[in-house]
């Protein structure tokens, strides 16, 4: 993290460290799979795990220039920001709700969840 950025991150700011965001296989798995919002994701976007780079590929960028929406402190396991950001996949389109962990101000973001917004 940036000196000059203030910790912990604001509703209104860019995420810190967007670029730099990540997840993991198996949390792409749980997000679109039944355990996850995979039912929901189905419907609205017609994808599935089979999709998960795309769909992590479409997120990453997302969030690169759209401010926080919320900052939830979960100390002392470090703060969650939520970004309401817009997905799109092929030709689909939609309104998505994204969650990012930081543990400490040094992290970059990590992947909670995501699920379609009504």
């Amino acid at each position: 993290m940036n000196p000059e950025t203030p910790w912990p991150p604001r509703a209104g700011e860019l995420l810190p460290r967007a670029a730099e965001a990540y997840t993991v296989p198996e949390k792409l798995a749980w997000i679109l799979g039944e355990r996850g919002h995979g039912r929901e994701w189905a419907r609205v976007m017609q994808i599935d795990e089979s999709d998960a780079q795309r769909f992590w590929d479409a997120i990453a960028h997302a969030v690169l220039d759209v401010p926080i929406h919320r900052v939830t402190d979960k100390a002392p396991d470090g703060v969650v920001c939520g970004v309401e950001t817009t997905l799109t996949i092929d030709r689909r389109t939609t309104k998505a709700r994204t969650s990012w962990h930081y543990e400490h101000a040094r992290d970059v973001p990590r992947l909670v969840t995501a699920y379609p917004r009504r």
